[in-house]
């Protein structure tokens, strides 16, 4: 090989090795936005849990509502867990309850049987509350566009009755079930 044989190699060699490293390069960007992607469709569509406490003190006539709130804008609750009951395990409170889920709330209303998904209390002269219940997944939900609440009938006038509920929270989004090949 003559000397000029010998540069032109060498520069086909800095050539191809200035392609590898521009493919390795545009595989590894790839590799890195395709990584970022399922990141951020990982933290959109997991869900989180919230925690709502509701208390207040019966009246002297009508019905106690305890409202337990409502879901964010595009994102609703998945119940867990509900209690209700006087203000810790140990104290007795008298009264039935029903616990709703509602597009309508309203200071001493009940939207009746065909809203309430759990209820308790006294029956036959035995108290019933505290009261506690856990469900099972997707047993209940509230979307955005309703409250759940408890409403406490026949209560003891001047107690003061606790509510609360732990539930997990879900995009709305997040279960549309859209395909994206990310690779």
């Amino acid at each position: 090989m003559n000397e000029e044989q010998n540069e032109q190699s060498l520069i086909d060699g800095i050539k191809v090795w200035a392609k590898v490293g521009v493919e390795l390069g545009d595989a590894i960007r790839k590799q890195n936005a395709t990584n970022e992607a399922l990141w951020r469709r990982l933290q959109f569509a997991t869900p989180v849990k919230t925690t709502q406490v509701a208390s207040g003190t019966f009246p002297s006539s009508g019905n106690l509502v305890l409202n337990l709130g409502s879901p964010d804008l595009g994102s609703y609750w998945n119940i867990r867990s509900f209690a209700i009951g006087g203000t810790d395990v140990n104290v007795t409170a008298a009264g039935k309850f029903g616990l709703y889920i509602s597009g309508f709330t309203a200071p001493g209303f009940s939207p009746g049987l065909a809203q309430m998904i759990d209820g308790g209390g006294t029956y036959g002269g035995a108290d019933q509350m505290p009261y506690s219940e856990n469900y099972g997944n997707d047993s209940f939900r509230v979307t955005d566009s309703e409250s759940i609440y408890a409403v406490i009938f026949g209560g003891t006038a001047g107690q003061v009755y606790v509510a609360n509920l732990s539930a997990l929270v879900y995009n709305t989004a997040a279960a549309l079930g859209t395909d994206v090949n990310l690779a």
